[in-house]
């Protein structure tokens, strides 16, 4: 009896994923090749293969192959019964044959069936599914000699998880073999985006998304579980913890449908070689003791067991991490477990990689073996940024080992810097120096300039600029020349200290000295960083060519010399989407930052916020409410928990900003006011300026106007001595935004002229549409006065350039969406005359137009602006306000607030120019 399920078209799951990238690839295939879809257990080989066949108008024979058909006559029964009910029972001499032989000949049967075969009048494809269960070199033969005799328009597809040794070579040369391997059937991350999208009950983010998929590497079951496990955004990061660990039901999948059918020494092997980032035959023979390594690996990954090539010669491999973490679990004893890893650190440091040899002789708890690769390579490990592996590696140590040996002291307390930890880093330096100048004073005298120079690093970092150049200029002094890397720290805190005072001139030509200097000592890194930093230079003095320049040579610099995995490289990466998103190059901004969050995930998420900020400024930008809203609680949660330089804090703070603003939580505005750090009383740097604006934004907000204004020339002023030229633009703008709310219209008007004439000398776009909408205003309040004084004949306050570049902008910032879809415009005269000469104008409004005075409350009902509050606003008793709005709902020919809301949004699309 044979079983109708194995010569059957199975039915495909329910919400299968489609899949066109590779049903379009099937589709384009001959009816002469041969279609090998290869991979591991779960890539859904079957799944693709049905689903294809499910839409062919052509007949498709499917054979369902198990562990039972491993003989040559079943083989034949199942091939020529499903061929014979795909055709309509198109071969009936062969299944007469078949039923005539009690040992059946496969190479008689076959040529009788592809006899038969030869008159069907359409093409036929024969799908053998799970050729993999076959190990049997009589059927392998019969297999062979169907592939090698079929006629025209009779095609094979097979799917196996190994690859089918059936001579497929003259098939390749004859370009009639079509591989589908695992990185085809892998999900894509749209596929994975697609696929979460139906399953799960909320939308998950973009950068999560990438996480999920990076830790599965497209294997569909992680993907799969992740769908039907997590239910809400709160379970997101324990499932992704869970499948970086070895997630409970994915272990249980892949011991049934991968362990079980091993040998035993495969599976010690396999085993043994899993703690391994990558593995070699020389690793694979000393850490299972079995010979023939090369061998067993690459039978391994022939078989489909989720190891990869790493080369074209096929030496290194690696496993699929999801697969690394499960065979890890079978080592369970510990004594196992050690010995492996002093083995694998012995063998590593033989090889030349003395990072992985560091990781496992943690991982074996080897003190020694710790202690003497960190003396000798850990300067390399900081400079590859192998921050994590190096901070375990010093922690485990303990607190004693680093005071006593001042290269630990210092690596350690290098990495406390860089994680914004200066009191920890403090503390190191103190108790070192405690212990060294009593029980060693030869080794305190010898580093006492090293730690000169990391005392200078901290002070910089933590805003006390005048002590970092004293301890700068204290490290050189004490620093002997062969000490090059201390003495390159100290020259460069000289430079950014310089920055930092608003001393551009002078910390722009020191820069340049030690980028010589880095150069000529091949400190590439160093070069690239000071690369960065006159680039930043170049940005706050305006001059957005000259930094575009600086960060191209640092760029080729990473390139070149193959750092693009260092901390430089985010650096890089960092100064680029900054670059992009004042050029207003949303997309080439998210992009840069998304390379930055890949460099630096490695580190840690704490690392990610300036991306999280860059990304959450472009959700902004292009008025995604869900996306702003989803990047803005990362940042907050980063934010909460951990320390940043003031840099960082102060950009996410503005971006933070403009969302509070955009839905209007003055609330958190408030919070967010009283809490802050004051304003430094000389803001000389890019990054003070940017806490003071935040300052301003916040008490323009909350009304405190006069506060407000005080503040912003004290920034106007120092930004001016200093010569910071793209903070005085921003400044002027928001100086423009305050005098309009402050109904000061010249002192506005004024501000927005010496505006636009900073940005006709430079190629800032993105800074002056910082306000959003109202820069529509007074921009077109400028360009009226303009028009005014053309037909006077008088003396025009804004010549034809600046008008120009007037009109440039006013189109950018129509261009620019609100978060939630609203319009935030100011409904000035020059507005509301523009509103009256619209087409768009109700008929009842031309009838029974609005007086000053209501067109202002309309403006301030449209702002969210309470009734107590506009009366305040303009100084009146609320029963006026009150007597005002019903006349204005009158006018209006309106009910309620959202009504007049909402009409006020319809009026103000139509001085847009926007649907």
């Amino acid at each position: 009896m044979l079983l109708a399920s194995k010569y059957s078209l199975p039915d495909c799951p329910e919400h299968t994923l489609q899949r066109p990238r590779l049903l379009g690839l099937l589709e384009q295939s001959q009816s002469d090749q041969l279609v090998l879809v290869t991979a591991p257990a779960g890539y859904g080989k079957t799944t693709l293969v049905a689903s294809w066949a499910a839409e062919q108008r052509n007949p498709v024979a499917w054979y369902s192959i198990d562990s039972g058909d491993n003989e040559p006559g079943q083989f034949c029964r199942y091939l020529v019964e499903s061929v014979h009910r795909a055709t309509g029972n198109g071969v009936p001499e062969t299944c007469r044959m078949l039923a005539a032989q009690q040992v059946p000949d496969p190479a008689l049967i076959i040529s009788q069936l592809l006899s038969e075969l030869r008159h069907l009048p359409s093409e036929l494809r024969i799908v053998l599914d799970d050729y993999h269960q076959i190990d049997n070199p009589e059927v392998h033969d019969a297999a062979r000699f169907l592939l090698r005799h079929a006629p025209a328009g009779i095609g094979v597809v097979i799917t196996s998880r190994s690859q089918p040794p059936l001579g497929l070579g003259n098939l390749r040369l004859q370009d009639r073999l079509l591989e589908l391997g695992t990185d085809e059937l892998a999900l894509s991350v749209e596929e994975t985006t697609q696929l979460l999208a139906r399953r799960l009950p909320f939308t998950l983010g973009s950068d999560r998304v990438a996480q999920l998929h990076q830790l599965s590497e497209g294997w569909p079951p992680a993907i799969q579980m992740f769908a039907l496990s997590v239910r809400n955004r709160e379970e997101v990061d324990r499932y992704l913890g869970e499948l970086e660990q070895g997630h409970g039901h994915i272990l249980d999948y892949l011991a049934e449908e991968v362990l079980e059918r091993l040998d035993p020494p495969l599976r010690k092997l396999l085993a043994s070689t899993s703690i391994l980032t990558r593995v070699n035959g020389t690793l694979a023979e000393r850490l299972s003791g079995q010979e023939g390594g090369q061998q067993q690996l690459e039978l391994a990954a022939s078989r489909g067991l989720f190891l990869q090539a790493l080369d074209s010669s096929r030496q290194w491999f690696r496993f699929h991490p999801v697969f690394a973490r499960f065979l890890q679990r079978q080592l369970s004893e510990r004594q196992q477990r050690e010995q492996l890893h002093q083995i694998a650190s012995d063998t590593w440091l033989e090889l030349g990689q003395p990072l992985e040899a560091l990781r496992h002789a943690l991982a074996a708890e080897d003190r020694e073996r710790v202690h003497n690769l960190i003396a000798d390579q850990g300067e390399q490990f900081l400079r590859e940024g192998q921050f994590r592996v190096l901070n375990d590696s010093l922690n485990w140590l303990g607190e004693d080992a680093l005071k006593r040996y001042a290269p630990f002291t210092l690596l350690a307390a290098r990495l406390a810097r860089d994680s914004f930890d200066y009191a920890r880093c403090n503390k190191l330096l103190a108790a070192s120096e405690s212990w060294l100048q009593r029980e060693d004073p030869d080794q305190w005298e010898s580093y006492e300039g090293a730690f000169a120079a990391m005392r200078a690093q901290v002070s910089v970092a933590r805003g006390q600029i005048l002590k970092a150049k004293e301890y700068a200029q204290e490290a050189l002094d004490l620093l002997p020349p062969e000490q090059d890397n201390e003495r390159i720290a100290a020259q460069l805190v000289i430079g950014e200290t310089s920055f930092c005072l608003g001393e551009l001139d002078q910390a722009s030509r020191h820069m340049e000295a030690v980028e010589k200097i880095t150069l000529a000592r091949k400190d590439i890194p160093s070069a690239a960083w000071t690369l960065c930093q006159q680039s930043e230079i170049a940005f706050a003095r305006g001059l957005l060519k000259k930094a575009a320049a600086l960060h191209a040579r640092a760029q080729r610099l990473v390139e070149e010399h193959h750092l693009t995995g260092l901390p430089i490289s985010e650096f890089v990466c960092r100064l680029q989407g900054q670059l992009q998103w004042e050029a207003c190059d949303l997309d080439g901004a998210a992009e840069s930052a998304r390379r930055g969050m890949q460099i630096n995930r490695k580190v840690g998420e704490r690392w990610l916020l300036p991306e999280y900020t860059l990304l959450l400024k472009v959700a902004v930008a292009r008025g995604d409410k869900d996306e702003a809203i989803e990047w803005l609680e990362r940042v907050d949660h980063l934010l909460t928990d951990e320390r940043y330089h003031r840099d960082w804090i102060a950009n996410a703070d503005a971006a933070r900003m403009r969302v509070w603003r955009a839905l209007g939580n003055t609330e958190a505005i408030a919070t967010w006011q009283e809490q802050a750090v004051p304003v430094a009383d000389r803001p000389s740097n890019h990054f003070e300026q940017c806490h003071g604006r935040n300052h301003v934004r916040a008490l323009i907000e909350l009304h405190r106007w006069s506060d407000a204004n005080r503040l912003l020339s004290r920034l106007l002023s120092v930004s001016e001595t200093c010569g910071l030229f793209t903070d005085q633009l921003r400044n002027r703008v928001l100086a423009a935004h305050l005098a309009w709310l402050r109904e000061r219209r010249e002192q506005a008007l004024k501000h927005i002229h010496t505006a636009l004439g900073q940005l006709l000398e430079s190629d800032l776009t993105a800074s002056a549409l910082q306000i959003g909408k109202p820069l529509i205003v007074i921009l077109k309040a400028a360009l009226e006065e303009k028009e005014k004084a053309e037909e006077k004949g008088g003396e025009q306050a804004l010549d034809d350039a600046r008008a120009d570049k007037a009109r440039e902008l006013i189109k950018l910032a129509q261009q620019q969406p609100e978060l939630g879809g609203g319009i935030r415009i100011e409904l000035d005269e020059t507005i509301v005359r523009e509103i009256l000469a619209s087409d768009d104008l109700p008929d009842f409004l031309r009838h029974s137009p609005l007086t000053p005075r209501e067109w202002q409350v309309l403006n301030a009902i449209h702002s969210g602006l309470s009734n107590e509050r506009i009366a305040r606003h303009f100084k009146v008793a609320p029963s006026t306000i009150k007597t005002h709005i019903r006349s204005l709902y009158q006018k209006l020919d309106v009910k309620d607030r959202q009504q007049a809301i909402a009409l006020a949004e319809q009026l103000l699309r139509s001085v847009q120019d926007q649907p």
